[in-house]
């Protein structure tokens, strides 16, 4: 019997799938087995995606279908008296995402919750004037536990996110503080110099904060870069982007803690062939795997080939859509495992979408 261990819900299409006004979306992943000649298909992972009147994602939960198997046989009494298989999905919520957005569309924060209403983190952004996100920053709520972070409500009102400046009495050190939610999350201290212009001192982060992110753009709105910085704030690491004349970003280099380059990842397009080639390598430029996108005559993704550094076929990725443009389905071929089904190809996962 061959399998697979490991479900992957291909995320890049759960906020970006064209829906109508007031649309659900659901994703069912199934594993696929070949076992004694017969192809069966169980059904493993689901998400739901829920939409508001402008389209935005407003819910995204993923359920687990994996009942243990002592659950999914039943014991019929009577005449037909025995051990019977159950033939039904019960499901288990697993994590679900909730986003609010800005008057503009712009999503201003995310909380991700686990079973029982658990909430593993809380996320915020924010934007500048152009829309343009600046800053994203996440926390573990259960660890904002300090009293002298907290902010007075009458104070402050009931807000998202906002910040406080301050001076000391020689009005040359200026004192930052950005906060959450009615919580104090970072406070940055600057040194004014004799122009009056800040230089940054120090900065102090929570003990609940986990990341925080700050994006750069060019005059042209895009973003060429993002840094990271983890608990207490130390470097987590840092990205920069290149684009073509066309807007389209063709180069993505990913750097540690310590600035070094890890990986390099490429984008060629090929509009004559209407294909796209990503090629990822590390930091001493060795090619790991390159990634072959074919598009269809609408310039969606068909199908996506990846080969290794010596191009050899690894895994093979097949979308289809449905009349309204909207995806219906993937399947997902291990290349590599194939063995003696070489000659007709088995998906070992399929994902079903279906729009209620």
């Amino acid at each position: 019997m061959t399998g697979l261990v490991k479900v992957l819900i291909p995320l890049k299409f759960l906020f970006s799938v064209p829906l109508f006004s007031n649309e659900t979306l659901i994703i069912k992943a199934y594993h696929v087995f070949e076992s004694f000649g017969t192809e069966t298909q169980e059904l493993k992972n689901s998400v739901v995606i829920k939409y508001n009147e402008k389209r935005l994602v407003t819910d995204s939960t993923i359920y687990n279908h994996n009942i243990p198997l002592g659950q999914k046989y039943i014991y019929i009494d009577g005449p037909n008296e025995g051990l019977k298989l159950k033939r039904s999905y019960d499901r288990e919520m697993v994590l679900s995402y909730k986003n609010s957005y800005d008057k503009k569309g712009n999503r201003v924060s995310t909380s991700l919750f686990g079973t029982g209403d658990s909430i593993y983190w809380k996320q915020y952004q924010k934007y500048d004037k152009n829309d343009n996100i600046v800053k994203r920053i996440r926390y573990n709520p259960d660890q904002a536990v300090n009293p002298e972070m907290f902010i007075s409500d009458k104070e402050h009102g009931d807000m998202l996110w906002g910040e406080s400046f301050s001076y000391d009495s020689s009005q040359t050190v200026l004192e930052h503080k950005e906060y959450y939610s009615d919580y104090i999350l970072s406070i940055t201290i600057f040194e004014l110099d004799s122009s009056k212009n800040p230089i940054r001192k120090n900065e102090y982060f929570d003990p609940s904060v986990i990341f925080q992110t700050i994006f750069f753009h060019n005059d042209l709105g895009q973003l060429i870069e993002e840094k990271t910085t983890g608990r207490f704030g130390n470097s987590i690491g840092s990205k920069k982007y290149r684009y073509d004349l066309l807007g389209r970003r063709v180069s993505t280099t990913l750097y540690n803690e310590k600035g070094m380059i890890e990986k390099i990842y490429d984008t060629v397009f090929d509009d004559d062939s209407f294909k796209t080639y990503d090629y990822y390598s590390d930091s001493i430029m060795k090619l790991g795997k390159t990634k072959e996108t074919l598009l269809d005559n609408q310039g969606r993704t068909y199908i996506e080939a990846v080969l290794d550094g010596k191009e050899k076929l690894l895994e093979k990725n097949v979308y289809y859509y449905d009349k309204k443009g909207r995806i219906a389905e993937t399947r997902n071929f291990d290349m590599v495992r194939r063995g003696k089904y070489e000659h007709k190809q088995i998906p070992i996962r399929v994902n079903i979408y279906k729009y209620d």
